[in-house]
């Protein structure tokens, strides 16, 4: 076999050799203060045809050096915060002066003292590739916090769970002054930072680190919001505090506290409710799953519990899930809280760092119809009953990031993610022919589940710029470390009727200890290489290692009540490792108005598990050719069209590999398969964007296609004397997902008022498998939405949406089931400011499913309103009601292998609030020199 020695690759590219140059330097600082700007985006095109030459960001002494032939050249400089600049020069000077050896930028945004001035700007701009907003324009009620802000620019929407899409994407990020606040989780910062405290909101593309260091695009980019405090909040304190009672034993309060000096900032959060509210937009563990899936690749099965549960991620993305996000299910008591602090030191020594403890304890009654409807099995299966779900999880994270010298960076990110949770259910369920009639089966079920996660990392990047410009060298190395202990304690009986021999009782009472230490690391080594004035050569080495043990004992209750005799069906001890490496080389240049990257891996993984408890062994190589390809095209400075295209490969996880039988639910019992392959997909987007400053008018477009060579997904088979189901993963090739989604943004009238516009189609190709038989469905979704902000008079805003989802399935094994239907979302709420510091709020939600099952088929109304006084300064009282229609119900409609159902939850009902609120706040008055 022949072997390629990157290495040897990565010695030899010093050595490439270019046209004689001159080198140029200059130094960028702040106009105000005279420090030095690390970080800033310097973009040099040559002056006669806007040709991208060069692209490269500040050290951390606000320098940049690059070399150039002789010509006359643009200097484009782009930094969060400060107003963009563009120089012209010449090498040597003639027509222009030469490249000045420092340049001063000023902050994006000036208050003047004692001087009254109207504020003629708009209310959008372009700066560069951002998107900025100034706050003042989109009017907020009182006590308003920065999500509702949100709410009311053009092109953003804000979903009910927190989470944030801006011209079609979701917001990934959302920083203050740059930098990030509580961690990554964006409802942090939107959901407690006041509004009036926002200058600009700054909607842009950030690179990833990577790329920033490199200047070579990668097409990692996250859609991110900056927000920019005003200049007169930069240095003081402020905050509220807030207590509330209700009726139905409501209650909301909580402090929130926030102290800044210039870089400094420093903020504490405590808050407590039990209305529903989370402290969290998403889950932590998908956010851990999608930006590190190699660690989840090693994880045992109890581990991956709570992902294989959540009905939200098994139908990501379908309109049942978010209509059922939409609609929170239970009561939930939440308490939630942290401290984050962040600093840039005039040393160039930077720190990001946060506490954050999210505590839950969600009660639910449920009530869930399934109907099975296969070619050779049809029958009904119904349950119901209740469940307490207790998480606690607490999370620690540092950025760290200091010099080295002029030319070398080290950069840290430490990470600690606790978890404990305490969960319990009971529940009663039956099944029955598919005519209702005959009995199939009946029994109920006790379990309890105990458990912690403990997750550490530290992620180290060391990146250093050589003597020739454009030249780097960055690597990067992240040890982790995860261990579960979880106990499970399961009670299940059942009866099954009309067997071929006859009556037969199923009972099992076991308790199962699952244990599991991961130990692993990561690493990667990235050489960039100018090879002409636009074009340039990155080779990279990945690799991973992981070691992990798993031990998990099922024990059944003895007679003497104890759980002490092992069960060796559900009981393995078991050891594995996985060595991954990837080779990488990637062109990228700039031609014209184009930027672009090009390039492919070879990725090879090799899987080895041996039991000591049963004697088996897995071992597994995997091997795969990853093509990617980047290109962005402006056709000027409001137009972009991006195009993506890459191929992943993924390992199967510990879970799918291993051939244990796992019942925690002896109805549904799921086994691993050996033999299962990696899973393959190929990925294609094409993204437009074009924005108006003039007239704040945006559109935006973008189209994908995931194409799967090898996916996985569930082999189910189903007895049909009894329904119990033994589901195993397998491979299937040609499962596809295409999308389209558009929409335009509108400012109309004299206050800013708008009208965005959106439309999202999606069509799919699932295959799955029953009883041995193919089952390819596919799924087409149409959902046009609108969404208004009116401002008819300036104490008066009016705020609209809604949106029309069409669902048309289509099974390949014709099941009776329907098959189409619609969910209808639309809300309308208005803010009227009245006389004596009055402020008057109400608000309208809707909910309407058409096409379901009798009895499903509903529209659900939720009437909101509430009322503030201002007293005094600092004080105020809101009168709040919710639900006053008292008609919120928990009633939804899922679809899976081979069976739709039907749901009804618990669900928050009417109550009526007083809260009073106590807002702080000083900032001491600049001095004028």
């Amino acid at each position: 076999m022949r072997k390629i020695y990157l290495p040897g690759i990565l010695l030899l590219c010093p050595f490439i050799t270019t046209a004689q140059q001159s080198p140029q330097q200059t130094q960028i600082g702040d106009a105000a203060t005279g420090k030095a700007l690390a970080g800033v985006s310097v973009k040099i095109t040559s002056w006669s045809d806007t040709t991208v030459v060069r692209t490269a960001m500040t050290d951390i002494q606000g320098k940049v050096s690059f070399t150039l032939p002789n010509g006359n050249y643009r200097l484009r400089l782009h930094s969060l915060g400060y107003t963009d600049s563009t120089f012209s020069f010449s090498i040597p000077a003639g027509r222009f002066p030469a490249l000045p050896a420092a340049i001063a930028l000023n902050a994006g945004s000036r208050q003047l003292q004692t001087v009254t001035v109207k504020d003629n700007t708009p209310p959008v701009q372009m700066k560069g590739d951002t998107i900025e907003y100034n706050a003042n324009k989109f009017k907020t009620k009182d006590n308003a916090v920065v999500e509702e802000l949100l709410r009311k620019l053009p092109g953003v929407q804000v979903e009910r769970d927190g989470s944030i899409k801006a011209q079609g994407e979701t917001v990934q990020r959302v920083l203050v002054d740059g930098k990030e606040f509580f961690g990554s989780d964006p409802s942090i910062a939107t959901r407690n930072l006041p509004a009036d405290m926002i200058d600009k909101v700054q909607l842009l593309d950030k690179q990833s680190d990577m790329s920033e260091f490199t200047g070579v695009a990668d097409g990692k980019q996250q859609k991110t919001i900056n927000l920019v405090t005003k200049k007169n909040r930069k240095r003081g304190y402020f905050g509220n505090a807030s207590a509330g009672l209700g009726t139905t034993d409501r209650y909301e309060g909580g402090i929130n506290a926030n102290s800044f000096l210039n870089d400094m900032q420093l903020s504490l959060l405590l808050k407590g409710n039990n209305v529903n509210k989370s402290g969290f937009s998403a889950s932590e563990l998908i956010k851990m799953a999608g930006s590190n899936p190699d660690m989840f690749n090693n994880l045992p099965p109890a581990a991956l519990s709570e992902l294989m549960n959540m009905k939200g991620v098994k139908i990501m993305g379908t309109p049942e899930a978010l209509a059922e996000i939409a609609r929170p299910i239970g009561l939930t008591d939440t308490r939630f809280g942290g401290v984050n602090f962040n600093n840039d030191w005039n040393n160039g020594f930077k720190l990001r760092s946060s506490y954050f403890f999210n505590e839950t304890n969600t009660r639910n009654n449920y009530d869930y119809a399934r109907q099975y409807r296969l070619a050779d099995t049809a029958y009904n299966y119904l349950q119901n009953g209740n469940n307490t779900n207790y998480n606690m999880n607490q999370r620690i994270d540092f950025t760290v990031e200091t010099p080295l010298n002029t030319r070398t960076t080290l950069k840290l990110l430490p990470h600690a993610d606790l978890n404990h949770f305490n969960n319990s259910q009971d529940r009663n369920f039956r099944s029955y022919t598919a005519d209702g009639v005959t009995l199939l089966n009946e029994g109920s079920q006790h379990t309890r589940t105990a458990g912690d996660n403990r997750l550490g990392a530290m992620e180290m990047q060391l990146r250093h710029r050589l003597a020739k410009a454009g030249r780097t060298l960055m690597l990067t190395a992240k040890p982790e470390y995860y261990e579960n202990n979880t106990t499970l304690q399961n009670q299940f009986n059942s009866t099954f009727f009309h067997l071929p021999t006859g009556e037969k009782d199923n009972h099992t009472d076991q308790q199962t200890v699952s244990k599991s230490k991961v130990s692993s690391i990561s690493g990667n080594i990235l050489y960039t290489e100018p090879l002409s004035r636009t074009l340039s050569l990155q080779l990279g080495q990945q690799f991973y290692y992981s070691d992990g043990a798993y031990d998990r004992q099922a024990r059944n209750r003895a007679a003497s009540g104890a759980y002490d005799e092992t069960d060796p069906l559900y009981s393995d001890n078991y050891n594995t490792r996985k060595w991954q490496h990837t080779s990488k080389a990637l062109l990228a240049g700039n031609y014209k108005k184009l930027r672009y990257t090009i390039g492919a891996g070879w990725q090879r993984s090799t899987v080895n598990g041996h039991s000591g408890l049963k004697g088996y062994h897995v071992d597994r190589q995997f091997q795969a050719w990853l093509p990617e390809a980047y290109a962005e095209y402006k056709t000027n400075s409001r137009q972009k069209l991006m195009f993506r295209y890459n191929t992943v490969a993924t390992t199967p996880s510990v879970a799918n590999l291993q051939p244990l039988t796992d019942n925690t639910d002896p109805l549904y019992v799921r086994r691993g398969n050996p033999a299962l392959d990696q899973e393959k997909s190929h990925r294609w987007s094409l993204s437009f964007n074009e924005v108006s400053p003039a007239s704040g008018n945006a559109v935006y477009a973008n189209a994908g296609f995931d194409w799967y060579s090898s996916q996985v997904t569930d082999s189910t088979s189903i007895d049909k004397n009894t329904g119990q189901q033994l589901i195993i993963p397998v491979n299937v090739r040609g499962n596809y997902r295409a999308s389209l989604s558009a929409g335009k943004s509108i400012t109309v009238g004299p206050r800013n008022s708008s009208v965005s516009l959106g439309f999202t189609g999606t069509y799919s190709r699932n295959t799955l498998f029953n009883n041995g038989e193919a089952n390819n469905n596919t799924v087409l979704t149409l959902a046009p939405d609108v969404h208004v902000n009116y401002y008819p008079a300036d104490p008066v805003s009016i705020s609209a949406s809604g949106s029309a989802t069409w669902n048309n399935r289509r099974f390949a094994i014709r099941n009776g089931l329907p098959e189409k239907n619609w969910l209808l979302t639309y809300s309308i709420e208005s803010m009227v400011v009245l006389p004596w510091n009055m402020t008057f709020d109400a608000s309208l939600e809707g909910f309407s499913a058409l096409g379901l099952a009798a009895g499903y088929n509903n529209t659900i109304l939720l009437l909101n309103a509430g009322i503030n006084k201002e007293i005094g300064k600092h004080f105020s009282l809101y009168l709040s009601a919710k639900d006053l229609l008292n008609n919120n119900a928990g009633i939804n409609r899922i679809t899976g292998n081979g069976y739709i159902e039907d749901r009804k939850n618990n669900a928050l009902g009417q109550y009526f609030m007083l809260s009073a609120i106590y807002k702080f706040r000083h900032f001491p008055k600049s001095k004028n020199k």
